[in-house]
């Protein structure tokens, strides 16, 4: 595989003491977690508000390289020092799906303006989906496919899938941004119901994020 991105997700739980601080210190603080963001060369850094987890902060990198990634990473904790913790970290690689076709052109997507919404998770199906004949799995996938991208709710629906085979406890990171959470539930619970599902046996921890401002963090 050549010219690889790499993605990185990973979430920030403020800690109590965070909240001590005057609101003076915190916009100090997140002024320089701003300043940090617009230094670094990266193809796209899109940060958002945890919408279901105990995290504050949710990060969706993508870079050519991981030290990159890894001195943003290292960057923004110490800007926040001592007063976050991380929450979960996500590592993948990004490359074309087997199952599609078109001209995708993954890094420009990428520095598109995000979404509202985000979503990201782990995934890892079951051995006896590498077993099964190509054809076979290419006919499953298919089917997951024309059902997610002909539902009427997937209004703009834009995904992601990542890999991380011999990288992480994971075999894939699933990325998602959408504009309604109600429309994605709707293509979910209807992505339920095809064959795909028998043979996924972990997808979680699942991560939520809304493209919100930090300014509710020091106000």
């Amino acid at each position: 595989m050549t010219n690889e991105i790499y993605m990185h997700v990973f979430s920030i739980k403020l800690l109590p003491k965070w909240w001590s601080l005057n609101k003076g210190e915190r916009s100090k603080i997140i002024s320089l977690v701003k300043e940090i963001e617009n230094q670094h060369n990266l193809i796209s850094i899109k940060r958002y508000v945890s919408v279901n987890r105990p995290s504050s902060i949710v990060y969706w990198l993508s870079g050519d390289d991981t030290s990159s990634l890894m001195r943003f990473r290292s960057s923004i904790l110490s800007a926040l020092k001592g007063y976050a913790d991380e929450d979960i970290v996500l590592f993948s690689i990004f490359k074309p799906s087997p199952y599609t076709r078109g001209n995708f052109d993954v890094r420009e997507t990428l520095k598109s303006s995000p979404l509202r919404y985000f979503v990201a998770y782990p995934m890892k199906k079951d051995v006896e989906w590498y077993l099964l004949p190509f054809q076979e799995r290419e006919d499953v996938m298919r089917e997951h496919i024309k059902v997610a991208k002909e539902h009427p709710a997937n209004k703009g629906i834009k995904s992601y899938t990542t890999y991380s085979f011999g990288l992480a406890d994971y075999e894939f990171v699933v990325l998602y941004e959408m504009d309604s959470l109600s429309d994605w539930v709707e293509v979910v619970e209807a992505l339920r119901q095809v064959r795909a599902r028998k043979w996924i046996v972990k997808e979680e921890p699942l991560i939520t994020g809304e493209l919100i401002d930090l300014e509710h963090l020091y106000t």
